[in-house]
């Protein structure tokens, strides 16, 4: 079956789906649901397309941490990912030219927080000058962090 939003629902289901009802007695039992859903997320292999919005290593040459914002192969906004010397180098050279890169790794929920965990083969996604100042205009806009 292909379904996609703008088509609407398929036949035989709702424009939107009735709305849930809670009482404070279902409080404990859906917080419990919660931690567990977030204890155990399966982590994902993923190959996404980001744009990288902040670099941080202690040392020149080393590892570093990179904030991707995720703009295709995931459904989440942003990832942190720990990447090798060049990896990171590349990522770098991606984010000083304006370009998107394209990562491959697991995509794992840890705290709340989403990470691409043995995050490689980090490579530039050429892009085209308007593309390219598009990308850098959605950087600039605020954002949440």
């Amino acid at each position: 079956m292909e379904w996609a939003p703008a088509a609407g629902p398929p036949e035989g289901f709702a424009t939107r789906p009735e709305p849930l009802e809670f009482s404070p007695g279902d409080l404990p039992a859906l917080r419990e649901a919660g931690a567990r859903y977030v204890r155990d997320e399966p982590s994902v292999p993923v190959r996404i397309t980001a744009a990288v919005v902040r670099l941080r290593r202690e040392t020149p040459g080393g590892t570093g941490v990179v904030r991707l914002r995720v703009l295709e192969g995931a459904d989440v906004p942003q990832v942190r990912a720990t990447l090798t010397d060049d990896d990171y180098r590349a990522a770098g050279h991606a984010h000083l030219a304006g370009l998107p890169v394209r990562v491959s790794g697991r995509l794992e929920s840890r705290g709340g927080f989403r990470r691409l965990a043995d995050a490689h083969s980090v490579t530039p996604v050429p892009a085209d000058e308007a593309e390219r100042d598009g990308l850098l205009k959605s950087l600039q806009s605020p954002e949440e962090e």
